[in-house]
């Protein structure tokens, strides 16, 4: 009895020593943006080897469905709508991914990367108005059902742009969980944001792969002793040029198999859906909370440091013109991002830092009559 009480000691001891032994839990989400990819010249054209090696570890997966893929000629024949009905009886999800992915404010212009943004352009800042926003989402409901037969309870944010009157005509179709890259909270009194915490495999190659796992673990082990929680992001590689064969597929078994052996049973796989309604009721609503937004406030950049985009928050308690210039550490305008008026509530902006050399840099809001300043970090 004395032996195999002190063999289990020694066991136990070389667990906490070799970093094998962990009490933590931790909620698991995977999202896959931008299903399917138009790009028709790297096949084979499918979710489903993705979809089964997550399965088979007892993942879930969120799709997050550009409703316009299902009609481009990409998807003619049908596959496409044939494997969402499938993945969807397999218990992962559909999460509705906008309308087109093209702003049509700005897809005409020489100097516009109109692939990304939608709900607002941030070629000209300009915000879209309630019933345009209400267009894309109806018409992206109705796309959906039409070709896969489902309603959608979860929207992801096209380039991670959106301002307070997407959050409220969401709320007008349910469409009440909300993913982007911002904390968790609530958008309004009804839509409750998911935020994604980091993506490792957008552009995965041979020589990244083990510092993008080894990044990876560290960080999903770091979120379950902090938060408990974890939101990994993915794009679609099935059809993405530039992958080599199968190489984010290897990534992520092998993540899996990691996190799996590490957590054990205490790692829960959830849809984003279920991730939200798993922990929203930790948090007050706007509606519930009158002092969410009770003055001008400017938010923390996410994520920082970033490379090369980044999503700039504020929440204002009245009506404002707004003007948002970022600045470098010399003091010279690198960016004026924003002149224009913005309603009450919370709003996010996005800014891309692609020509901007690595360093510090200041973005400086003014709204009220009132200016406050944050510091952001561009790293390459």
């Amino acid at each position: 009895m004395f032996k195999k009480t002190l063999l289990l000691l020694i066991v136990s001891f070389c667990q906490v020593s070799l970093g094998f032994a962990q009490t933590e839990s931790l909620k698991f989400i995977i999202r896959v943006d931008d299903i399917l990819n138009r790009n028709t010249s790297v096949l084979p054209r499918s979710i489903i080897p993705f979809q089964d090696s997550v399965q088979s570890r007892g993942g879930k997966v969120t799709w997050g469905v550009i409703p316009h893929r299902l009609i481009e000629s990409a998807n003619a024949d049908g596959v496409l709508a044939e494997e969402l009905k499938s993945t969807i009886n397999q218990g992962h999800e559909i999460s509705m991914h906008g309308f087109d992915h093209i702003c049509n404010r700005c897809e005409n212009t020489a100097r516009a990367s109109f692939w990304g943004h939608e709900m607002y352009c941030t070629t000209f800042n300009q915000a879209f108005t309630k019933d345009e926003q209400r267009t894309l989402i109806q018409d992206g409901l109705a796309l959906l059902f039409d070709e896969v037969g489902i309603t959608p309870s979860s929207f992801i944010p096209p380039g991670h742009v959106t301002d307070q009157t997407t959050f409220d005509v969401l709320s007008e179709y349910d469409l009440l969980s909300f993913s982007d890259d911002s904390d968790a909270k609530f958008m309004n009194s009804n839509v409750f944001n998911f935020p994604i915490n980091d993506e490792f495999t957008w552009a995965l190659t041979h020589e990244n792969y083990q510092s993008n796992l080894d990044s990876a673990l560290v960080d999903i082990k770091a979120a379950a002793t902090e938060t408990g929680i974890y939101g990994l992001m993915l794009h679609d590689h099935f059809t993405r040029s530039g992958y080599s064969d199968g190489i984010v597929l290897d990534w992520m078994v092998e993540l899996l198999d990691s996190l799996n052996n590490y957590f054990g049973e205490n790692i829960e796989y959830l849809t984003l859906t279920e991730a939200t309604e798993s922990i929203k009721g930790e948090f007050v609503s706007v509606e519930e909370d009158p002092t969410t937004v009770s003055e001008f406030q400017l938010h923390q950049n996410y994520p920082n440091p970033f490379n090369p985009n980044t999503t700039i928050s504020f929440s204002l308690n009245q009506p404002s013109r707004v003007k948002l210039v970022i600045y470098n550490i010399q003091g010279r305008v690198v960016s004026a991002l924003v002149n224009q008026s913005f309603s009450a509530g919370n709003h996010q902006l996005s800014f891309n830092a692609g020509k901007l050399p690595s360093g510090q840099y200041f973005y400086s809001l003014t709204a009220s009559g009132q200016t406050t300043t944050k510091v952001m970090m561009l790293i390459k």
